[in-house]
This record gives C-alpha cells, structure tokens and sequence, in this order.
C-alpha cells in the first residue's frame, strides 16, 4: 500500500512499539525501512505529515509507484549521481534536513571504505610466519612516527595497535609532558586500547634530550602496562623509544 505524504502517520501518533526509535534500539536498524531512517535522521518534518512524511516524500520523487528495493535504487542513485541538488527541490525539506541526510550518506561511505580496507587486509594476508613476525611488526610500527614527533621539544607517550585482522594501525598520542618527563596514567592507554580492541599494541614516546637509552623508569613502566595488558588478553609487543636521529628498543623478554 502506498501511503500519501499528507496521510503518513507522524512519530507522536505512532504506538511506542511501533515507533522507529524504539524498534530500532530494541529490534536493531536492519528492521526498518529506508524511509524510516530517513525519519530518524530528520527528525521533524512539515505540519501534517512528519517526518515520515517527509521521508516518504523523498523517497518519492526518483522511485513513485516503484517496488521497495527499487525505490531504495533510484534514491541512493540520485544521491550518488548528483548529491545535494538531488534534495534541493522537495517540498518541506529544507537546509538542515539536507544537511543530515547528506552527513549520513557521508558515514556510510566512510564505513563502506572501513570495511573494503579490512577485507582487502584479510584476503592479502600471508600464511607465512615471516609476513607478520615480531620483527617486521615492530619495524611497521615504527614508520608509524612522523618526523615532526621525533623533534618533538616535548615528551610525549602513545601506542601503535596491532588490529585483529594483522595490520598495524596507526600512532595514537596519550600524553605530552615537559621537555624530561611526562606524567602518565596507564588507565588512559587501555581506555583508547579498550575501544580499538586489538590483538596487541606497541608502546612509544621520545627522548628530546637526543638519547633514546631506556631509562630505570622506562623498563619499570613497560613491565607495569604489560602485566595489566595480560588481564585484558592484549599483547604488550614492545616499546620503542625515539629521538631525533636514533632509536632504541626494550623487547617483551626483557619486561618479564
């Protein structure tokens, strides 16, 4: 059945456990429609109609009379083909409605690359032992540390993760300190390691005194952060220390 823009329910008169928010967190977003998404990301429309009115009317114009799964078609084919202007002549859609939809559609094609990125990992992934040895890991770690951070006036601390697929992530900063020290609370490490999730991780930070040589407060720290890693059955894979010309290593061997 075809509804009419004018005659579509809105959200306010909707049972609750028909209404597309609560169906969504109790049920999961793969059991709504696009033009209930569509909803969601308005959320207000034009007097009379709603926001699923809205949605529908949107839905309308490229796909009217078209089965579901085409309507869905010729929307995300209009958005592709000709983005904003697309959305620019529907009625009771204004600025910020465009606004929403266009940042949606914005993170479904960035979590579309997230994904190909991943698989593209998985499928070119070695079963060779040396293609993710410790060693090669460590080294892919250490490009991770731009030039720019190794003359860094500052200490800093971060960590690179090790991702569950194989592929060595990117540098993230915890901490910066003074030019001698930095003051570092290890909760702040595993917090950013907790969301990421990795297999393991490799621990940073610099020296801008020049010298890399692990200091007494170094070595003590990194056997700290890998006996709490050990609860969270993620690996402690090292822990470089950088300087502007050089580097140096403390091995996981040597924190036990």
């Amino acid at each position: 059945m075809t509804i009419h823009p004018l005659n579509a329910p809105s959200l306010a008169t909707l049972l609750s456990q028909e209404k597309p928010r609560e169906r969504c967190l109790e049920t999961g977003p793969a059991c709504l429609s696009l033009r209930e998404c569509l909803a969601l990301i308005l959320g207000s429309g034009p007097p009379g109609s709603g926001c699923l009115g809205l949605a529908h009317r949107i839905l309308s114009r490229p796909g009217e009379g078209l089965d579901p799964t085409e309507e869905e078609r010729a929307f995300f084919m209009g958005m592709e083909s000709c983005g904003r202007s697309h959305l620019i002549e529907i009625r009771g859609l204004g600025p910020a409605g465009q606004a929403r939809i266009l940042a949606a559609m914005e993170i479904g094609r960035r979590y579309a690359l997230f994904r190909t990125s991943h698989e593209r990992v998985k499928r070119g992934r070695s079963s060779s032992d040396v293609g993710n040895s410790p060693a090669r890991l460590a080294l892919q770690a250490l490009q991770r540390v731009s030039d720019r951070l190794r003359f860094e006036s500052q200490e800093w601390f971060g960590f690179v993760p090790v991702h569950r697929t194989g592929e060595v992530g990117q540098l993230c900063l915890v901490e910066k300190g003074s030019r001698t020290h930095v003051n570092l609370d290890p909760v702040e490490i595993f917090a950013r390691l907790l969301s990421l999730r990795p297999q393991g991780f490799f621990l940073f930070h610099n020296h801008p005194s020049g010298s890399p040589h692990p200091s007494q407060e170094d070595r003590q720290l990194s056997q700290q952060i890998d006996r709490v890693s050990r609860t969270f059955d993620i690996r402690l894979l090292g822990h470089w220390i950088v300087s502007p010309q050089e580097e140096s290593w403390i091995s996981p061997a040597a924190m036990c």
